[in-house]
């Protein structure tokens, strides 16, 4: 007969040191700081698509602005001189403050000192547009006192725009934008 197998082989206690946590942590530490740092960059991101929406929406309402202040010159009697814009004759936002001789950066007299010169309106994006009007007069060459014959001819216009979602005369700080343009009004 054959002796019965005992085993006396005892399987032998490892003695672990924790490895497996350590790594584990390591692991969550480093997907963690991944994690993070991607949440960082979409903030970044949804950031700049904001201010880009915020850029193309003054755009727009600039442009706006200029359409309206273009219209307004279709109010404007035929002038009489160079000078010709008097509270009276114009509408209180068209300045003939600029001679032939003068030069000026028109879209910094958007002060609040120059306020009451200007029209305001409000967009549905609680956007405020303000514009005004600088009447530039004729082209050299030409006289007012062929007016009676030949007609007055092109009177041109200088209308500048402003779009913030703060009156521009109010705030220099905010994003705003500023358009310009020059029309041409012909009086026969």
């Amino acid at each position: 007969m054959t002796a019965p197998l005992c085993s006396t082989h005892f399987p032998m206690v490892r003695h672990q040191a924790g490895v497996t946590l350590l790594v584990a942590i390591i692991f969550l530490l480093i997907i963690t700081v991944l994690a993070i740092s991607s949440m960082h960059g979409v903030s970044l991101e949804s950031r700049i698509t904001a201010n880009l929406k915020q850029q193309k929406t003054l755009r727009s309402a600039a442009e706006a602005g200029l359409r309206m202040g273009e219209s307004s010159i279709s109010k404007i009697a035929a002038p009489t001189s160079v000078k010709a814009c008097t509270a009276t004759t114009c509408l209180p936002w068209v300045q003939s403050e600029l001679t032939t001789t003068t030069t000026v950066d028109t879209p910094t007299q958007f002060v609040a000192a120059n306020a009451a010169n200007m029209a305001t309106a409000t967009t549905a994006y609680n956007t405020q547009i303000q514009w005004y009007v600088v009447q530039l007069g004729m082209l050299s060459g030409q006289s007012l006192n062929n007016c009676a014959i030949k007609g007055c001819g092109a009177w041109y216009y200088e209308v500048n725009a402003c779009a913030s979602t703060v009156l521009c005369t109010s705030d220099t700080t905010t994003q705003r934008v500023i358009l310009r343009s020059v029309i041409a009004r012909y009086y026969p």
